[in-house]
């Protein structure tokens, strides 16, 4: 299903990284995860574990594994899982059911994926703070191997706005450029 971005994530990661990648997880292990999570995990997720790497890819310090995988400053992905929500619930936020951490980026930011929506929308977590993007997770990765920096590819990034043209008085949509474009 998601063959052919596997494939560029894995040849991307290969060319532009220097991490040496852990070997692929079993379904044994993918399930015992899920398990423990109480929920599945998206497919694109699953099948990077199952087919390329245990983690390790991806923008900023890379997608977190499972058990024994690539870790982030909190652990494992079930470890990060476990200690974002814990932090949350304990400043009297509610943490969001199925919003899965997944990939870090440094100093308490991360990417997760809302995995009870069939969308796998992503929310970044930034030191307490969840925000919500317009971006599914297979979009994720697709920005990412384009060259998109997601950190400033904000929420309202992928949406068009209606304006009023300064010199005529006509009422049009415009969406964003790209970061970078000119």
């Amino acid at each position: 299903m998601h063959e052919q971005l596997i494939e560029r994530i894995k040849t991307f990661t290969k060319v532009k990284s220097s991490v040496e990648l852990l070997p692929p997880v079993s379904p044994v292990m993918l399930e015992h995860a899920e398990q423990q999570l109480g929920f599945s995990l998206p497919t694109l997720l699953s099948e990077c574990y199952l087919q390329f790497a245990n983690g390790g890819f991806g923008p900023g310090y890379g997608v977190m594994g499972l058990a024994g995988g690539a870790t982030s400053d909190f652990g494992d992905l079930l470890e990060t899982y476990q200690q974002l929500k814990t932090d949350h619930e304990s400043e009297g936020e509610i943490w969001p059911p199925g919003l899965l951490p997944f990939c870090e980026w440094s100093d308490n930011i991360f990417s997760c994926v809302e995995c009870h929506d069939p969308r796998y929308l992503i929310t970044t977590f930034d030191a307490g703070t969840l925000t919500p993007q317009n971006y599914s997770l297979t979009e994720f990765f697709e920005l990412w191997l384009n060259g998109i920096d997601l950190l400033d590819f904000g929420p309202s990034a992928t949406e068009a706005v209606e304006i009023t043209n300064p010199f005529t008085g006509e009422k049009i949509r415009i969406s964003p450029r790209n970061p970078g474009e000119r």
